[in-house]
């Protein structure tokens, strides 16, 4: 049930955004997509646990989509040439190993957890770099009223929390210890409601047309 709701919520802020898309500038014009690709992926896994009662392959894809889709955040986030050609250079190395992990180190009968530490070690670097940044040109502003500023919050949040879920999530599986993998995906689901928050937070920070329109009397 807490994996339901903590997916589920991921709706919210994909409605925020998608009322203020034509507002959205920089990297949050491809972060409003995160929300309904986590539910989309989630909603996969169960319809291949129906039909096949294997899901392990969804959720190698998985890994592969949310780290592409956050590389891409902070592509259109970043603005100098050099930062985005080393994105670029790392979403091309991610993909070469996220491969080989998938088809030779770990395979399709276990988590892909390499692919998901590699991720988590890339994405909080440009969450870092991201913060890095925002210290130095805005030291005027109230950081939590930066739109990605609360959703990389969010993002860092839930992938450091992550970490050690993915790490010991295969051992626990061939040891078949339920409680301990249930407690595990329970954490999991309370940081993923938590990213969701504050993409929400991120989102209603956007203002949308409507409230800058002058009123006629």
């Amino acid at each position: 049930m807490m994996d339901w709701l903590a997916y589920g919520s991921m709706v919210v802020p994909f409605l925020i955004a998608h009322r203020r898309r034509h507002n959205l500038t920089g990297g949050l014009q491809t972060l409003r997509f995160v929300p309904l690709f986590l539910l989309g992926m989630y909603g996969l896994m169960h319809i291949a646990i129906r039909l096949w009662q294997y899901s392990l392959p969804v959720n190698h894809l998985n890994t592969v989509g949310e780290t592409l889709l956050y590389l891409k955040v902070y592509h259109d986030e970043f603005v100098t040439r050099r930062v985005k050609r080393y994105i670029r250079i790392t979403a091309a190395f991610f993909l070469a190993f996220a491969a080989l992990d998938s088809f030779w180190l770990e395979g399709f009968r276990q988590i892909n957890a390499y692919t998901s530490l590699l991720e988590s070690i890339v994405i909080l670097g440009l969450g870092l770099l991201f913060f890095e940044r925002v210290l130095i040109r805005k030291r005027q502003t109230s950081f939590f009223d930066i739109p990605m500023f609360a959703a990389t919050i969010g993002i860092m949040l839930y992938l450091s929390g992550t970490i050690v879920l993915y790490l010991i999530s295969n051992d626990l599986i061939a040891k078949n210890d339920e409680y301990s993998s249930r407690m595990l995906y329970l954490t999991s689901s309370c940081l993923l409601l938590l990213m969701s928050l504050l993409f929400c937070r991120a989102f209603l920070l956007v203002q949308p047309d409507d409230e800058h329109k002058p009123t006629t009397s």
